[in-house]
């Protein structure tokens, strides 16, 4: 797994980044979202890419000083290789590079995985939103200091 790529995400990118969504059967991104994100100056999406295929991607949403993960998803093949890790850095450094100090966003309850991975990055849980996903299942809000020099 050395010769994954973390590049910024194109328009060409949106249809194999649906098709990553659907095989987790979620749905957190459309294709118009995707489109106008891209367009948006607030906006900075990345995927990961191994042997020319896109394995996974992230993306924020940011304002000022804050920034929001909006979504980030590996394809299930390539979890547990490292790749939400590499992305969350590219995010952390391109936040750096920005003056965003603070990075958000909100994991289900049941995801344990990712909350691991959240704490193991230095974010910490600082509230909870009660059937926040379809009126089902509670959220964790999560929160990242960026240190700015």
């Amino acid at each position: 797994m050395d010769n994954i790529k973390i590049l910024k995400m194109s328009s060409e990118d949106i249809d194999e980044i649906l098709k990553i969504e659907k095989s987790h059967n979620v749905s957190i991104l459309t294709k118009n979202l995707l489109v106008n994100d891209l367009l948006g100056s607030n906006n900075y999406y990345l995927i990961a890419k191994y042997n020319n295929k896109i394995i996974g991607y992230v993306g924020i949403s940011y304002i000022y000083d804050t920034a929001d993960i909006i979504s980030i998803v590996v394809d299930k093949s390539y979890t547990n290789h490292g790749v939400a890790t590499l992305l969350l850095n590219e995010i952390f450094s391109f936040c750096k590079e920005n003056n965003v100090k603070k990075i958000m966003l909100e994991v289900r309850k049941s995801n344990i995985i990712a909350q691991n991975l959240y704490l193991k990055l230095g974010f910490k849980k600082i509230s909870e939103r009660k059937n926040y996903y379809e009126g089902k299942e509670d959220a964790y809000i999560y929160e990242k200091e960026i240190p700015i020099n």
